[in-house]
């Protein structure tokens, strides 16, 4: 597994030395990635409803919360659903229901442990595999949602759902080395069914998208168990969207790790020593809390993460 931090020239003009050296291949990752979308999928479901949410860029797109959100819509409406996701840096690649009681994020992964503790979630490699497995679990299943599906080509999807955050869109519009970009907006947008965009409350939409469904959604932060003079650290491919949503605290220090970093026992010592000499609280996002040893969880704050919508999502359903 790879661990980065993002690159400062992915959301700005990258500069003609990196352009000369690295738009050859991000042509070239242009081209892969176009003809690896178009690829047919191995199964269709019938009487299933397969939703794949997914982000254009790498990292930091908010898309795991836009599947939380969906999710809690379709719990409201007692509808059968279950969850599926490769599991992104877990150890293994078989097909197995997310038990957050007994499993670890190297087991699952940190985004399907986090959903676990609300939702039924299966991870697996091979998406069809993984679905017959929730069908066979649940029974009468009637909604898949897809956890960064929109690159699988196991399952085929019902509906396409982009999501892109209002203040990072598509970076400096180039693909991977050069800018953040996995997959190529302009080939697809033609084939998704719904662009989420969120934002700040309050924000102004920075882009505007023609002939596609566009949802705004406000990100709701929860500060109710936090207070006093905080650390912040995370593992985020843009941290610096988790770090701005504190300008009404007193910020000590923060600290940033790579994107899905496995936090180790003197990482988590080494900042707690910081804390206690700083007379400060350490706080990092939920997602980052599962890949910390459970016996720190106790002394360690979470922001909870929600979307508030500006206008209805049920067109989906």
């Amino acid at each position: 597994m790879i661990f980065f931090k993002t690159p400062e020239f992915w959301y700005k003009d990258p500069g003609l030395l990196r352009k000369l050296f690295l738009k050859p291949i991000s042509e070239i990752y242009r081209v892969v990635s176009n003809y690896r979308y178009h690829l047919p999928c191995d199964v269709s479901l019938h009487g299933m409803k397969v939703m794949a949410v997914g982000g254009i860029t790498a990292g930091g797109s908010g898309k795991t919360l836009v599947v939380s959100s969906i999710c809690k819509m379709l719990q409201e409406n007692d509808k059968k659903f279950a969850i599926l996701s490769r599991g992104y840096g877990r150890i293994a690649s078989n097909a197995l229901k997310v038990d957050n009681a007994v499993h670890g994020y190297e087991d699952v992964g940190d985004e399907p442990l986090m959903l676990s503790r609300q939702f039924d979630v299966f991870v697996g490699k091979n998406r069809a595999e993984t679905a017959d497995m929730a069908e066979k679990m649940i029974g009468g299943c009637e909604y898949l949602v897809l956890d960064d599906g929109l690159t699988q080509k196991y399952l085929e999807p019902t509906k396409k759902i982009v999501v892109v955050n209002n203040d990072q869109l598509f970076g400096n519009g180039e693909m991977l080395p050069l800018g953040p970009n996995r997959l190529d907006f302009n080939e697809i947008k033609a084939d998704i069914d719904a662009l989420f965009v969120l934002k700040r409350e309050g924000d102004e939409a920075v882009a505007s998208f023609e002939g596609i469904p566009v949802r705004y959604g406000n990100i709701k932060q929860n500060f109710d168990d936090i207070s006093g003079r905080l650390i912040v650290f995370c593992g985020l491919g843009y941290p610096q969207k988790f770090f701005q949503i504190f300008s009404n605290f007193e910020i000590a220090k923060t600290i940033v790790f790579p994107d899905h970093y496995p936090y180790k026992d003197e990482d988590i010592s080494k900042m707690l020593e910081e804390a206690f000499r700083l007379r400060a609280q350490l706080v990092t996002t939920e997602k980052d809390l599962m890949r910390i040893p459970r016996k720190y969880w106790s002394q360690i704050k979470t922001v909870g993460v929600d979307i508030v919508w500006e206008s209805p999502i049920d067109f989906l359903f």
